[in-house]
């Protein structure tokens, strides 16, 4: 298994994409959110202060799958708990 950075490092490669990195043997950069979502759920269950940031982003913005505000808000007080500022600023954008 795993441990919480290395989930989260994982999630960065789907999320940002690797290049080379192609189930069809191409060259070019390819983005896989949805593995990305599994990975940053894992990392954020785990306490990983990033991954509860980058999973609020995914959830607030429908990346990897539906958009869900009360799971982003739920991450973003995760992570602004652990003094993130970009999560205290979402969450004064979502609930004033």
């Amino acid at each position: 298994m795993a441990d919480k950075y290395e989930l989260y490092e994982r999630g960065m490669e789907y999320l940002e994409g690797m290049n080379g990195w192609s189930d069809d043997g191409s060259s070019e950069t390819v983005t896989m959110p949805g593995k990305a979502k599994e990975c940053f759920i894992e990392a954020a269950e785990l306490g990983h202060v990033f991954a509860q940031y980058e999973l609020a982003c995914m959830y607030e913005n429908g990346i990897g799958g539906e958009a869900d505000i009360e799971k982003a808000i739920q991450w973003y007080k995760a992570a602004a708990s652990k003094n993130i500022r970009e999560a205290e600023e979402a969450l004064k954008r979502l609930v004033g």
